[in-house]
């Protein structure tokens, strides 16, 4: 047309922009960089192929060892046949219940975050 300047542009790759989340050329696999996030937003799931985690298994009432914990003796010892606990001593087998006790609490916490997320389903 008369009177009409086309310009032509170059269309370079802005090479100073990194995504932190990205898929691959290709599309077939997903990359959260470093200082990047996937936000599960509430009522979302992580599935795989559309299908949620099955609910982990319903947990136990936690232990509540009656004895003060005290110094905890991890050093423990064979079990024996002439106590009615079968540790060596009595503390050692507080020491145990203490340990079960707080892997039930750790636990607890991770099925938390997996349900918070979606990852399984709640109980």
């Amino acid at each position: 047309m008369p009177g009409r300047v086309e310009a032509k542009e170059k269309h370079m790759a802005d090479t100073s922009f990194k995504s932190k989340v990205y898929r691959k050329q290709g599309g077939d696999e997903m990359v959260v960089a470093s200082g990047g996030k996937i936000n599960i937003e509430p009522g979302g799931a992580i599935t795989a192929d559309g299908t949620q985690g099955a609910a982990l298994t319903t947990q136990l009432t936690t232990i509540t060892p009656a004895d003060a914990e005290g110094t905890p003796d991890y050093a423990i010892a064979a079990v024996i046949n002439s106590s009615a606990y079968g540790f060596a001593s009595a503390q050692e087998a507080i020491t145990v219940l203490y340990v079960i006790k707080n892997l039930q609490t750790r636990l607890a916490e991770v099925e938390a975050r997996l349900e918070g997320v979606g990852i399984c389903a709640a109980n």
